[in-house]
């Protein structure tokens, strides 16, 4: 956890973006010690669902592509760095905002109402 909190800046944020469809975090966290919780968690929870991370250039700036067990999109994540650690993390789940990069999971998915 210190090698985390390390690399996040003190002012770092985590943005997510399910767009009412997929799992994310409801609003921004701010606190470096809770951005390194909810990472933490996050990356045990895809490891359960059997998806898996492969880094990726994201709007021009180091992230990585989430697919699940079957080469579906899950999830984009983008790291904003500035300074040598990392300002904000954002994570996109919407499957509206993922489907320019190939076939959508639906391992984040929310049922539907």
């Amino acid at each position: 956890m210190d090698a985390l909190l390390g690399m996040l800046a003190p002012d770092v944020v985590l943005h997510g973006d399910g767009g009412g469809k997929a799992q994310a975090i409801g609003k921004p966290a701010t606190e470096p010690r809770r951005v390194a919780q909810l990472l933490v968690a996050g990356l045990r929870r895809i490891r359960m669902l059997g998806v898996s991370l492969r880094p990726a250039w994201v709007n021009g700036g180091p992230g990585a592509v989430m697919y699940d067990a079957e080469g579906r999109v899950a999830a984009v994540v983008e790291l904003d760095i500035a300074d040598g650690v990392v300002q904000a993390v954002h994570s996109v789940a919407n499957p509206d905002k993922l489907a320019h990069i190939g076939p959508v999971s639906d391992v984040a998915r929310l049922p539907e109402k």
